[in-house]
């Protein structure tokens, strides 16, 4: 596997943030924003707004090598490609990017690229077409039962879309409560990848540490992201590796 992609109402860069920075050190890895709507990670990050996917798309070389040379750094030392702030010009950038790297970077077996894509929409993000799997990230509020079944509902509308066009997709969930996380893959009729917790100091401090560091490599959050970023590395193609039930359960805490 080389390519993952994550789509999802609420939380999904956070997440797939710290799937990516918590991969074992000997899987190189590389956060890849490709949301339409428009990046957020240089301006978070205090990163430059290029190089990134701009000028990788303005660029004859498709190749990884050259691609490598749009990529910057987080001060965790992460890899990431940042899009455009601007939904006008992401949107032309992150299909256009799609299109020219999008096949290359999946059949890249030793680079694992993980994509956020943000909020599904009527259609499918292009990159799904060369995602290798797809996390669904569904993100409970414990304190509204009704907002939860709101997501969940959107969700299964979003899977269904996926379903259709032949893209195997998992399913990530935020918090344990209000329902179990099992019976939140068992509404969505989807194989459930794994859990994480419902940790907004651990989130914080993700996000301030950009991404994990200072602090946050211990939170309950990055503790519960590390074995789940050690599986997707671990997956190979054309196979799914949920976790056990019982197993994302304890994970959550």
């Amino acid at each position: 596997m080389s390519t993952v992609v994550m789509v999802g109402e609420s939380a999904v860069t956070t997440t797939g943030l710290l799937l990516a920075a918590t991969s074992p050190p000997d899987r190189p890895v590389v956060f890849a924003e490709c949301d339409p709507s428009g990046g957020d990670l240089a301006a978070w990050a205090e990163l430059r707004d290029t190089p990134g996917w701009s000028t990788a798309v303005a660029s004859g070389d498709r190749s990884w090598p050259g691609l490598r040379a749009h990529l910057q750094q987080m001060p965790s030392g992460l890899n990431v490609l940042v899009a455009p702030t601007l939904a006008g010009q992401a949107e032309v950038v992150v299909r256009e990017a799609s299109h020219r790297f999008g096949s290359m970077l999946r059949a890249l077996s030793e680079v694992t690229v993980i994509a956020d894509c943000g909020r599904m929409g009527v259609e499918p993000p292009l990159w799904t077409s060369v995602a290798d799997v797809v996390l669904l990230v569904v993100h409970q509020t414990a304190t509204s039962p009704g907002a939860t079944v709101a997501r969940v509902d959107r969700a299964r509308e979003a899977l269904g879309v996926l379903s259709t066009r032949g893209i195997r997709v998992a399913t990530m969930v935020i918090g344990v409560r209000p329902y179990a996380p099992a019976q939140v893959a068992d509404v969505l009729g989807s194989a459930l990848f794994g859990v994480l917790p419902e940790d907004p100091a651990g989130a914080g401090l993700a996000a301030g540490a950009w991404t994990v560091g200072r602090g946050a490599s211990r939170s309950a959050l990055a503790r519960a992201a590390r074995p789940l970023a050690a599986t997707v590395a671990d997956m190979a193609a054309g196979s799914v590796v949920p976790l056990p039930r019982e197993a994302s359960d304890e994970v959550a805490g």
